[in-house]
């Protein structure tokens, strides 16, 4: 922007450039009057021309500087005139180099105060800059074929000394130069700000894609805390859930010491039971075994009375004998009922206990069963929490391969943020090695533009105007390149964010690896607890399983006492069934001997005097048979009676011996049950164990990621140190290249010496082809 001022400047300065050159010109013009209106209307002409020029087109001034260039072999100035000019231009150059010595003095801490800033705005220049290359070899050309016009024109004035008088042949170079410039000008000028539009819309682009990234960032800052909160609130549930099964499992266990304590009870009292049942099995035995001795001690009374009925039959005819044979018989009869009798009443009574002891059987079997139907539901709640703890452990799986991915998410961020800061960098070193080159070429710019200055001593006013310009653009830039340090500082404030936000990130990592750590911790004592509590019930089944062996022993025991009493009451049925056919017999033996009574009273009723001591015995001895028949009546209802509960206890033992066969099958299903339960026990430790070592392999997993995750953390410090080392080494070679710019204008101000000399040095060319042409005048004259 400086440059295009400058040249807008440069438009305007050929009016007033001039003035200048007439003021020693005025002289001469006076020591040749014959010439003086010729000279007036050259001059007349060329501000003419400078007039029209600023105000035609590129065209016209095009044709007015070949025009100029083309008139200037006509203009014949004189020797004096032409030392008199050089003399005063050498008098006015002197202090014009002077001055410019000292302006440039006077630029060089303004430069080396500016240097810093156009280390900024050299991105913006470096098209212009492309553009002068372009024109400036355009201007060098025309500055050369201006100086050799005025090196051929003391050469082309010789045959035509005195006709016209001095002319300023630079007015008509300065015109075409302002021409060529304005309309080269013009043009970079459109350049320069289609330029300053599209750096301008770059920056807010730039701006758009940061805010972009904020709002990016913010957002990915609100999903990871989100997350951060959900896992939370999932291991605070899962740590409620592990507490409740604790507390379940506890609670079984103690449901499950109190049922083998109840277990233990009941097999005591059973224990209890068979005592009093083998010691009721020997009381009745040695009940038998009197009852055998009542037996004897009554046969033995039996045969007495059977010896007094010997003594009566031999004081009583063949009759008699017949009688006393049947009373024997009835004795006998008697006292097999009575034996019979007393076995009746032993055995009602072993019925009676049978009973009670089926009953206290039944009852057991009913609690046996009710404790079966409850270890099948205990054992089904064990299973149900076996697999809600599988799926626990799939569940966990299944939250240990989300966080890997999202630890695998995470270090891709990372490394995405990574390459775009090295990215970044990349770019800030290219960005830098361009504006370097830049400032070499500025400042090569400058040092041949500094000599054209010191070749152009008429246009150091013109530079003066310019530089004030240059200062007003120079501030402008310097506030332009304010607002892109402050949008630097925005940016770096934005990257120290996101720097910040990713060391939040990894602290929360952290936290979430030691919570997750925590949580392993936690399962691990939860299933330690869970492989006591499934030691505890395995020793517990062992338990029930010998307890169950001990009452199936008992069951064993009590099925052969059962079996040895279905024997005995079989002997008993046979000896009833025995009875019953001797009761039949005697019946019919009663019946004969009734009939014989009959015949016999007859004969006795002839015989009565013989036998009336007979007949008294008789009635005694009917008397006794009927009662005899009362007692017979009552024996028949009471074996009809037993006959019944004979039944009745068949009917009982066939129950029983159902029962019992459903007792084997349920116990031999139980069996089964246990078998299947301990092969699915078998398989739930296999798949624990499998469970273990996939945890294990995601621990040893994780530990990677955090290896890796460290090693990364450090690569990125490296990186940031890398970074940090690079902008220092940035910020020196600003330094450098600041400090070069100061070293460097001191050989272009000696360059300037140079051509100041070089500018004075020109004179004496032109001194000598005066003298040279006095010569040729004197010779001639």
């Amino acid at each position: 922007m400086g440059f295009v001022v400058s040249s807008s400047s440069f438009l305007c300065s050929p009016m007033s450039a001039p003035s200048s050159h007439h003021a020693p010109s005025s002289p001469l013009l006076l020591l040749c009057p014959k010439r003086r209106s010729t000279a007036k209307k050259v001059f007349a002409v060329s501000s003419s021309d400078g007039d029209g020029d600023l105000s035609g087109s590129s065209s016209n001034r095009r044709a007015i500087l070949l025009v100029g260039v083309s008139v200037l072999p006509l203009f014949h100035l004189r020797a004096i005139a032409v030392e008199n000019l050089v003399k005063d231009k050498d008098s006015i150059a002197k202090p014009e180099v002077q001055g410019a010595s000292d302006e440039n003095t006077v630029v060089k801490p303004e430069k080396e105060g500016i240097s810093d800033e156009e280390n900024v705005v050299k991105s913006e220049i470096q098209g212009i800059s492309d553009e002068d290359n372009v024109i400036k070899p355009e201007i060098h050309g025309l500055q050369q074929a201006g100086k050799e016009v005025l090196l051929q024109e003391p050469n082309q004035s010789e045959p035509v000394k005195l006709q016209e008088g001095p002319g300023n042949p630079f007015v008509s170079l300065l015109n075409g130069l302002g021409i060529v410039g304005s309309g080269i000008l013009g043009a970079l000028y459109a350049t320069s700000q289609k330029e300053k539009a599209a750096l301008e819309l770059s920056i807010e682009s730039m701006k758009t894609k940061l805010a972009k990234d904020e709002a990016a960032a913010s957002s990915m800052k609100e999903n990871y805390e989100t997350r951060l909160l959900n896992m939370q609130e999932e291991q605070q549930k899962q740590a409620r859930k592990f507490q409740e099964e604790e507390a379940s499992l506890l609670n079984q266990l103690s449901s499950a010491k109190s049922t083998c304590v109840a277990l233990g009870e009941e097999l005591r009292r059973e224990i209890k039971l068979a005592e009093e049942l083998k010691a009721e099995i020997g009381r009745l035995e040695s009940s038998i075994t009197q009852a055998g001795e009542d037996k004897r001690i009554l046969e033995s009374k039996i045969k007495e009375k059977i010896d007094a009925i010997d003594v009566l039959q031999d004081k009583v005819s063949l009759l008699s004998l017949e009688i006393n044979d049947k009373e024997k018989n009835i004795g006998e009869l008697k006292l097999s009922l009575e034996s019979k009798e007393k076995d009746y009443k032993s055995l009602s009574s072993m019925f009676v206990q049978s009973k009670g002891n089926l009953e206290t059987a039944n009852s057991t079997i009913e609690q046996l069963k009710e404790e079966i139907s409850t270890n099948r539901e205990e054992l089904s709640a064990k299973t149900s929490s076996i697999d809600s703890l599988n799926e626990k452990i799939k569940y966990l799986h299944a939250a240990n391969s989300e966080i890997e991915e999202k630890i695998h998410g995470l270090v891709e961020d990372y490394e995405k943020l990574r390459s775009s800061s090295e990215r970044r960098a990349n770019l800030d070193s290219e960005l830098l090695a361009k504006k370097d080159g830049q400032l070499y070429e500025l400042e090569g710019k400058l040092a041949f533009a500094l000599s054209e200055a010191s070749n152009d001593h008429e246009l150091i006013k013109v530079l003066k105007k310019e530089r004030d310009d240059l200062k007003v653009a120079v501030e402008r830039e310097i506030e332009s390149v304010r607002k892109l340090k402050d949008e630097l500082k925005s940016t770096e404030e934005a990257l120290g964010a996101t720097i910040l936000e990713s060391s939040k990130l990894s602290r929360e990592l952290n936290e979430t690896k030691t919570s997750y750590e925590e949580l392993k911790s936690k399962l691990s004592k939860i299933q330690s607890e869970f492989i006591e509590a499934k030691e505890i019930l395995t020793n517990n089944l062992g338990e029930a399983k010998s307890t169950s062996e001990a009452l199936s022993n008992e069951l064993a025991s009590i099925k052969e006492v059962l079996k040895n009493r279905q024997e005995e009451i079989g002997a008993m049925s046979n000896q009833l069934k025995a009875m019953t056919d001797d009761r039949d017999d005697l019946k019919k033996e009663l019946l004969e001997i009734y009939k014989k009574l009959e015949s016999t009273t007859k004969e006795l009723k002839e015989e009565r005097n013989v036998v009336a001591t007979v007949s008294r015995e008789l009635e005694i001895l009917g008397k006794q048979l009927l009662r005899d028949s009362e007692a017979r009546k009552a024996l028949e209802s009471d074996l009809d009676e037993a006959t019944k509960s004979l039944d009745e206890m068949n009917k009982g033992a066939l129950l029983l011996s159902k029962e019992l066969e459903n007792t084997n099958l349920r116990t031999g299903n139980l069996e089964a049950e246990k078998e299947m339960l301990l092969k699915a026990l078998n398989e739930q430790k296999k798949v624990a164990k499998d469970a273990q070592e996939n945890i294990e392999d995601a621990q040893k997993l994780i530990m990677r990621l955090g290896s890796e995750r460290e090693n990364l953390e450090k690569r990125s410090k490296k990186l940031e140190d890398e970074l940090a080392s690079a902008k220092g080494e940035i910020l020196r070679m600003r330094r450098e290249v600041s400090l070069r710019g100061t070293t460097d204008e001191k050989p272009v101000n000696e360059q300037h010496q140079k051509t100041s000399e070089v500018a004075a040095g020109r004179p004496l060319t032109v001194k000598k082809t005066a003298t040279n042409r006095r010569r040729k005048g004197s010779s001639t004259s």
